[in-house]
Parts: C-alpha cells; structure tokens; sequence
C-alpha cells in the first residue's frame, strides 16, 4: 500500500511539472491568440480602405495658421503622399503602468492609425513577474472606446470602455498622427484656431465625439508638443478627475519623404508632478494605402 501510494504522488508530481513545462512553453513561443486576432482585425480593416492616390499640396499648406506653415516647411510636407493608414512598432519602450505604485514595464507597442477615417487602435506585449501580459487599446463605431488586459496569454483580466475613452483615442490619434503620418493635420476632421506665432489649438470631430489640444512650436518650425485636458482621466481618491496631458517629439529624421521625430513621449499632468508614462527612441514606421 506504501509503495502504490508513493507511486501515485510520485505519478501526481510529475504531472504537475510535465504541465507547468507546457505553461512554460506556451508563455515563452511567440504565439498569442489575442495577437492573431488584433493583426487579423486590422489586416481586414487596411483592406477596406481606399489607395489614396494624392499628395499634400501648397494651398492646403497656405490654409493652414503660420506656425503649421512653418512646420510644414520644416519637414517638406508638400508633395508627400497622403498615407491612409500607418503602423508604429514601438521596441524596447518604457511603460508605467501603475503611476501610483511607479510599475514600470518593458514592451512592445504595436500601433496603427487609419486616416481616411480617424481611427486608432494598438496591441502592447510585456510581462509582469515572468508571466506574458498582452494589452489592447481599441475603439468601436458606436463611440466606444477601451482597453483590455490579458494574462498568460489565456486570462483577461480586465477590460475597461466608454465614451471619454473613445475621445481619448481620437486626441491621441491626432497627436500620434501629427508626428508619424503628418498628412493628417490636413484632414477635414481637424480644425485650427491660432493662439500665437508658435503655439495652434486643434480641435478633432468624428462621429459625434470632439476633443481638442493644443500644438506649440518652436521658430523654426519645429513641433514640440501637444497638450490637451481633455484627454486622461483617472481615479484620484476615488473620485474620476481630469489630468493634464502631452505628447512630446523631438530628434527629427527623414522619413518616407519627410522630417518626423525620433524621439515620442507621453507625459500625464497631475496636481503636484508630471509622469512621463510612455518614452521610445526605437520604432519602426509603415505606411499603407
């Protein structure tokens, strides 16, 4: 009776390792589930878009307030083309993700823009404590907007949507898309009210949603930053607040024709400090369309 006793915990113990080897496995292939699907989704969505065949013209510059003027000078956006859509794969960028508790992850940031329509949506990789974490910004056609978080490639641990999320998405594409797709900023979804000679407030509508910020320059040319307060909420003492917002660009390159930044931040404005919450020097940029 001993011996079959010890043989069966002897059999129960090598289960368990033989099934903490497959988990092990799994986590450690290149594979995601949740990953297949967001490329399939986005595959189907790049192949309901039109080839744009036109570039940026001088009179769409000249509509444009004087800074912008510049800053088209700057970067040669005249006679680009006008890309429909782009993909961002961000490598190796530094991500808080709990600001309160300074959890910072190491990911990677898959990010498209479609531009015929604004539209945003993004697939993050990462790990918290050696076990894989998967996240996806999306946003829907009835005006939703969201995040969902997926652990161990198999387990979603929360997803999180509404409205201020969507308008979260349409400012952030309007920033993103400023830097590395900046045909945009002629899109008839936008609108500019000039401030001054180096700063241009832009306001976003789509579908029923608006949200706005505001562009700053410097007297070259240059694009600095965007700043909005209408972009990140969060929970603070249990109450949702607004927090500030801004997108940083700096270190210009060519690219596809054009100047674009090297470097991207984004940064959320509290109260009492500024937490520089995305920060890459590495990606790599496609254009589609």
């Amino acid at each position: 009776m001993k011996v079959q006793r010890r043989n069966k915990i002897i059999i129960f113990i090598g289960i368990v390792f033989v099934l903490i080897g497959i988990v092990l496995i799994y986590w450690n292939i290149p594979y995601s589930p949740f990953e297949s699907s967001f490329h399939k989704d986005m595959k189907r969505r790049i192949s309901e878009i039109a080839i744009n065949e036109e570039v940026c013209t001088q009179a769409e510059v000249d509509s444009l307030p004087e800074a912008f003027k510049r800053h088209c000078k700057y970067i040669g956006l005249v006679g680009s083309k006008k890309n429909n859509a782009v993909n961002v794969v961000f490598h190796d960028t530094k991500f808080v993700f709990d600001s309160n508790k300074g959890t910072i992850l190491d990911m990677e940031y898959n990010l498209w823009l479609l531009c015929d329509k604004p539209f945003r949506s993004a697939f993050c990789k990462s790990s918290m404590f050696g076990v894989p974490f998967d996240g996806i910004d999306y946003c829907s056609d009835d005006r939703v907007g969201g995040m969902k978080g997926m652990l161990g490639k198999a387990i979603e641990i929360f997803d999180v949507s509404n409205e201020q999320m969507y308008k979260a998405g349409l400012i952030s594409w309007l920033a993103e898309g400023a830097g590395v797709n900046p045909s945009i900023l002629l899109s008839d979804y936008v609108t500019y009210e000039e401030i001054d000679s180096t700063h241009v407030k832009a306001k976003i509508k789509y579908n029923g949603v608006e949200g706005e910020g505001v562009f700053s320059f410097d007297e070259q040319g240059r694009l600095l930053g965007f700043e909005s307060d209408e972009r990140q909420v969060e929970e603070i003492n249990g109450v949702m607040t607004p927090i500030g917002w801004k997108a940083k660009y700096e270190n210009y390159k060519g690219k596809n024709g054009v100047l674009i930044p090297g470097v991207m931040q984004a940064i959320k404005i509290y109260p009492d400090k500024e937490v520089v919450y995305f920060d890459s020097n590495n990606f790599d940029i496609y254009y589609y369309k």
